[in-house]
């Protein structure tokens, strides 16, 4: 018998890894945009290429206007085989449409339909969004990051979303392998839980939340979002040629549209929301062995006064509209009481006296010496980062740094020091006591403002759910 049943057993995980019973849509639609204020991209994710998907949409409740989307298949990412490991390819589709000639600061209806090859129909609809204002008038964003399906992101996301947020800020690390389709949305015979899994998770209504659906995101790329997780743990095989962000761009390709996903490509973009001036930059690394064997910590992408990612930024901020405000996301910290942090952001060089010993030189630390000091002439008032989930922020020369990845776990180390060793400075809040999520607003008035809220209970129940514990 328990051979029959084993066999059962592997005959189903095999059909559903093979395509049977798959769902039309994996995913709801979310929304991107480069021009929020005059137009949105529509997107969702479908087993197959559809004979037709398209956008109906209109102003208020109209949704009489149809646009035909454009299929572009997701290609690298994987289901499970019989035994329930990832070596399976699973073909996704992208279906996205751009709705454009939007008037700013208004309201607009869609519904979202893919029709199959074999003619099965299937909408979703009841979905909306405001465009951007040009009138300066406020707004207000959630910041989030670091989800890696940890345990406690339904509900600190949930709760975000029900702040109502003209759009999602996002510092990075969505999943924790990008190849595994599961861990991106649900995949019969994958093995991830269904209320964790990252769309699922951004896509959540209940008790009225707005998330991807409502909400434009803007993400930046973390160490997570590169494909080749397992490279970053084989310290013989590893290099930077050998790494990409395929799956990452593809998923976000208005906001990529060069879609470099190598070494060397263009991974950072701006766009302006009302007021406020965003900037996503590409700044991570992070590797399973010590920074001081070799091949070292090594950046994926450069930051260094004069690489093409610095001369874009420099740029950009030179450009900003000197009404806006200015708010910069990235992965890797500027400031952090973490350890990993004492290893310079910079390019590791074998030792004179070891060739196999890598070391930093700390003069050379990119963050300090050349973006920290563009961030305070550039006239950027926030900067907000994630990789060590914890909520620490810190002010200097008027710029606030901000780490709000505390959203399902903390990795704060007993031993982490009690300030930013880069700098020696300490941040004005700091709490991973429990989770919680940042919500920010912008009025052209009033400034930014900001509010840190509690989003669960840790062992020791601290505070209450829905307790602001820090504001700026």
């Amino acid at each position: 018998m328990r051979t029959l049943a084993s066999i059962c057993f592997a005959l189903c995980a095999a059909l559903a890894a093979w395509g049977a019973d798959l769902p039309l849509m994996f995913t709801e639609p979310y929304l991107m945009s480069l021009q929020p204020a005059v137009s949105m991209d529509v997107a969702w994710l479908t087993s197959e290429p559809t004979a037709e998907s398209f956008v109906e949409f209109g102003p208020g409740a109209d949704d009489s206007n149809r646009v035909k989307a454009v299929t572009r298949e997701i290609e690298g990412l994987l289901t499970v085989d019989a035994k329930g490991n990832y070596t399976v390819p699973l073909r996704v589709f992208q279906q996205i449409a751009r709705l454009e000639g939007l008037e700013p600061g208004a309201q607009y209806s869609y519904r979202v339909t893919s029709v199959s090859a074999s003619g099965f129909r299937k909408s979703m609809g009841g979905f909306w969004f405001r465009t951007a204002p040009a009138d300066g008038t406020p707004v207000r964003f959630v910041l989030l990051s670091d989800l890696q399906l940890m345990k406690q992101i339904p509900q600190t996301v949930r709760m975000a979303g029900q702040q109502g947020p003209d759009f999602i800020l996002f510092n990075g690390d969505m999943v924790n392998d990008p190849r595994k389709a599961g861990e991106w949305f649900t995949v019969p015979g994958t093995r991830e839980e269904d209320d964790k899994r990252f769309f699922n998770v951004l896509q959540q209504i209940e008790g009225g939340a707005r998330l991807l659906q409502y909400a434009p995101i803007y993400p930046t790329p973390g160490n997570h979002e590169i494909d080749q997780q397992d490279l970053l743990r084989n310290r013989a095989e590893c290099s930077r040629e050998k790494l990409s962000m395929r799956i990452y761009m593809q998923l976000f390709p208005t906001l990529y549209p060069e879609q470099e996903s190598g070494a060397g490509g263009k991974h950072w973009y701006s766009a302006d929301y009302g007021g406020l001036h965003i900037v996503s930059l590409s700044l991570n690394r992070w590797f399973s062995w010590a920074a001081t064997l070799k091949p070292g910590w090594f950046l994926f992408d450069d930051i260094q006064a004069g690489s093409a990612q610095y001369n874009w930024l420099e740029g950009d901020l030179r450009a900003v509209d000197k009404q806006r405000a200015i708010w910069v996301t990235q992965h890797w910290h500027m400031f952090n009481r973490a350890t990993d942090i004492d290893v310079p952001y910079t390019d590791p060089a074998a030792s004179p006296a070891d060739p196999d010993r890598m070391t930093y030189d700390k003069s050379a630390d990119y963050l300090m010496r050349d973006l920290k000091p563009l961030y305070e002439r550039g006239g950027v008032n926030g900067v907000s980062f994630g990789h060590s989930h914890v909520y620490e922020r810190y002010l200097i020369n008027g710029v606030n740094y901000i780490e709000a990845a505390s959203i399902g776990n903390t990795y704060r180390g007993a031993k982490d020091p009690p300030c930013s060793t880069n700098l020696d400075v300490c941040p004005v809040a700091d709490e991973t006591r429990f989770r919680s999520f940042l919500t920010v607003r912008v009025d052209p008035v009033r400034g930014i403002s900001g509010e840190a809220t509690q989003s669960s209970f840790e062992s020791d129940k601290v505070g209450f759910l829905g307790r602001v514990f820090d504001r700026f």
